[in-house]
């Protein structure tokens, strides 16, 4: 639903609720309070419950490892390897847990191309996998440029539309 759009926006965006309906949902200002009272009511719910959804089980892990010190490097002790794949699609709370896990062993791979980032609406941020070499020293990137399944008239025009792109990897595609 479109309400529930906005209300996960908002939390994996970790971003106010009014803020989000003002920014993306500007027809909808209007019912701003009530959409607050109804985000309050189904928050009380979930507590009343002791039930999470998907946006609270990354929510309170995020919490955990970081303030749960003891936790965290157990936790990130027992990951020697960590693995993510479609890494551009994470969004600011998943790129924590993952720093966080990988605190002991700094072992990530992720997979992941700058180009074809489509979760947005999960609040899915693009800088994540733009800054990973910031993110973790001693980097390594390996480009995978050749395509096995699409023709170079199609490739012709995602490289014509990828290098539009202002913060990107730069990279030419082939098939």
């Amino acid at each position: 639903s479109k309400l529930g759009g906005i209300l996960s926006y908002a939390r994996n965006a970790s971003v106010p609720l009014r803020q989000v309906i003002a920014d993306r949902y500007p027809h909808f200002i209007e019912l701003t309070s009530t959409i607050e009272r109804i985000a309050e009511v189904y928050a009380t719910h979930k507590q009343q419950s002791d039930a999470m959804d998907f946006d609270d089980l990354l929510i309170h892990l995020r919490s955990l490892l970081t303030h749960e010190v003891a936790i965290r490097e157990r936790l990130a002790g027992q990951f020697r390897y960590i693995l993510v794949d479609e890494y551009q699609d994470t969004n600011v709370i998943q790129a924590d847990i993952i720093r966080l896990l990988s605190g002991v062993h700094r072992n990530v791979l992720v997979v992941g191309d700058d180009a074809q980032s489509i979760y947005s609406f999960r609040a899915a941020e693009i800088k994540n996998i733009l800054r990973f070499p910031e993110t973790y020293s001693g980097t390594k990137t390996f480009r995978l440029t050749i395509n096995y399944r699409s023709t170079p008239e199609i490739l012709g025009v995602a490289n014509s539309s990828i290098e539009n792109n202002i913060d990107q990897f730069k990279k030419e595609l082939s098939a």
